[in-house]
């Protein structure tokens, strides 16, 4: 079983209905595609005037190279991976096409999904 779409729909699903309930439910992705490195990012949120990429890993582990592109592109500090490993949030620091770029990476176990907007706006 292919367990990475099956991750990505559970994290969707409660994205899409955490939002109060006066509001029309919606959820956008990002999709960069260029000829040799196309990028995606699974979900993006905002909370006011932030946006927040969301990637969802079904391991522990997993490539961040889309949520990297997408935070130098528009030029945010704070990301969250959903993945199968214990909480954390973690200060990361990388170069990326010539450009160093700092940013707070959350990691939220998948089953945390509905504590998501309770622990964004304490820790943006």
């Amino acid at each position: 079983i292919n367990s990475g779409p099956i991750c990505e729909q559970f994290v969707g699903q409660h994205l899409l209905y955490a939002r109060p309930c006066y509001e029309e439910p919606e959820l956008f992705y990002w999709c960069r595609e260029k000829r040799q490195a196309s990028s995606e990012i699974d979900y993006i949120l905002s909370y006011g005037p932030q946006i927040i990429p969301v990637e969802v890993k079904a391991g522990k582990t997993g490539t961040l190279k889309s949520l990297h592109i997408f935070i130098k592109e528009k030029e945010l500090n704070y990301g969250v991976r959903f993945n199968a490993d214990i909480p954390s949030c973690s200060d990361i620091s990388i170069s990326l096409l010539g450009k160093h770029i700092m940013f707070k990476l959350l990691s939220l176990p998948l089953y945390m999904v509905e504590e998501l907007q309770r622990i964004v706006t304490h820790t943006i």
